[in-house]
C-alpha cells in the first residue's frame, strides 16, 4: 500500500464550528475509535480548506455547526422550527436562517461542502467514495447527549458568568470515552486557558470545544446512528441532534447575575475485558475488577435514584454453553458499582453496590465484531 492508499484507508470525522458568513472558525478531528486527534481555531475559507486538506486520512463526516441547506425566503426553516419545539423548553432553540441573511441560500457551509465534494443529503450512506456533510448544533446535542436540565450557559456575559458553564461543558466531555480528552496535549492547552482566561481566551476556546462537540457528532452519525434523529430533510433543510431528554426541563434559578441549575451526575465508561456472569467464580471476580477501576472515582449523590444503560460485547468463544444470560450479566455489572451507588449493607462478606437505588435498566447483548475487544460500555446516571 503506498502513502496516498494508505491515507485514504484512514477515516477521519470533522467538527467545524463555522462562522455564518466570516470569523473565528473552530475545528476538530477524530479518528476511526472517536479520539480526538486535533482541534484549532481558523478565520478565512482558506485557512479552514488548508486545516482540513492536512488531516491524514479520508473524511467520511462532516458536521458543520452553521446552516446549510436555506430555501426559504424568509422566516424560519422547518428545522429550526422543529428543533424549537423539542428543545425550546430547554434554552436550545436554533438561530432563524433564511436568504435575507443568506441570498439565494448561499451559504458558507454549503460552499464548504462543495470545495471537498462532500454530500450534503443527510440519506447518503456513509463510509464510501464520498464524503457526508451534515448540518448540527451543539446546544440541543449536549442537552440530549447528557439530558441535561437545560441547556450550558457559557456562551454570552463577562467571564465570571460564563466560567460555571465552562466548567460543566469539559467535565461532560471528558465523560465521553471514545474523545480520550485527557490524554490529548491540545486539550491540556484548552483547560489551561480556560483555568486563568486572558481577554479573548473564553472566546477562541468556545469555539474549539463546539468543534469537538461537531466532530463526536459526526463519529456518532456514521457508528451509532440511532443516537441522532434528523430535525427536516433535504429538501427543506435539516439538522441532525439527538433525541431531546425524557424529563421536563428545569429553568436556572439566578443569584447575583448568575445562573445555577444542578446538572444529573453521569458517567459512562468503555471497560475492556470478559463479560461475566452473576455466580461465575474468579471469572466474574475478574470482570468486576475491571469495572471497579473504569469507574474509579465516580460516586453518584447519596441517595439519588439511578439508571443504569449497559450494552455487553461478548468474546467470540462466549457462545453456547459458555455464553452469559444477559439478567446475570446485569446483575454482576451493577454488584460492581459499589465505589459509584455506595455499598448495600447486610450482605456479609460479599460487596454488592446499593443497587435498591437503581429504578430504571436498559441492557443488550451481542458478539464483539472483527474489530472490536469484548466488554462492555455502561452509563450510570442520576434520575
Amino acid at each position: 500500500m503506498n502513502g496516498a492508499e494508505a491515507a485514504r484507508s484512514t477515516s477521519v470525522f470533522l467538527g467545524v464550528d463555522l462562522g455564518w458568513s466570516t470569523g473565528a472558525t473552530g475545528l476538530a478531528a477524530v479518528d476511526e475509535t472517536g479520539r480526538l486527534t486535533g482541534s484549532a481555531c481558523a478565520r478565512t475559507d482558506d485557512q479552514i480548506a488548508e486545516w482540513i486538506a492536512a488531516q491524514p486520512g479520508h473524511v467520511v463526516v462532516a458536521a458543520v455547526d452553521a446552516p446549510l441547506i436555506v430555501p426559504n425566503e424568509t422566516g424560519q426553516r422547518v428545522p429550526e422550527r422543529l428543533i424549537g419545539q423539542a428543545f425550546g423548553g430547554f434554552g436550545a432553540s436554533a438561530h432563524t436562517s433564511n436568504h435575507t441573511r443568506f441570498p439565494g441560500g448561499d451559504t458558507r457551509a454549503m460552499r464548504l461542502a462543495q470545495h471537498f465534494g462532500w454530500a450534503v443529503d443527510p440519506r447518503t450512506p456513509t463510509g464510501g467514495d464520498v464524503g457526508v456533510c451534515i448540518e448540527v448544533y451543539p446546544h440541543p446535542a449536549l442537552v440530549g447527549l447528557f439530558e441535561l436540565p437545560y441547556r450550558l450557559d457559557y456562551k454570552k456575559g463577562n467571564d465570571q458568568r460564563r466560567a460555571p458553564g465552562f466548567r460543566l461543558f469539559v467535565q461532560h466531555l471528558e465523560s465521553i470515552p471514545e474523545l480520550a480528552l485527557l490524554s490529548n496535549p491540545r486539550w491540556a492547552e484548552l483547560k489551561q486557558a480556560l483555568a486563568a482566561p486572558r481577554r479573548g481566551d473564553l472566546t477562541r476556546v468556545e469555539d474549539e470545544l463546539d468543534a469537538i462537540v461537531c466532530a463526536h457528532l459526526a463519529w456518532l452519525w456514521h457508528h451509532r446512528r440511532s443516537a441522532l434523529e434528523v430535525y427536516g430533510d433535504v429538501e427543506v433543510g435539516y439538522i441532525v441532534a439527538p433525541p431531546p431528554p425524557l424529563h421536563r426541563p428545569q429553568q436556572p434559578e439566578r443569584s447575583g447575575g448568575l445562573a445555577s441549575v444542578p446538572t444529573p451526575g453521569r458517567f459512562e465508561r468503555v471497560v475492556r475485558g470478559r463479560p461475566t456472569g452473576y455466580s461465575a467464580g474468579v471469572n466474574e471476580q475478574r470482570w468486576k475488577a475491571d469495572l471497579r477501576s473504569a469507574f474509579s472515582g465516580c460516586t453518584l449523590p447519596a441517595g439519588c435514584r439511578v439508571q443504569v444503560e449497559l450494552e455487553f460485547l461478548l468474546g467470540q468463544d462466549q457462545r453456547g454453553r459458555n455464553e452469559p444470560d444477559l439478567d446475570n450479566l446485569i446483575k454482576a455489572a451493577i454488584d460492581a458499582l459499589d465505589g459509584v451507588l455506595g455499598v448495600r449493607t447486610g450482605t456479609g462478606l460479599r460487596v454488592e453496590a446499593d443497587d435498591v437505588r437503581v429504578d430504571r435498566i436498559a441492557a443488550s447483548k451481542r458478539h464483539a465484531g472483527e474489530n472490536e475487544d469484548p466488554g462492555a460500555r455502561i452509563t450510570v446516571a442520576e434520575l
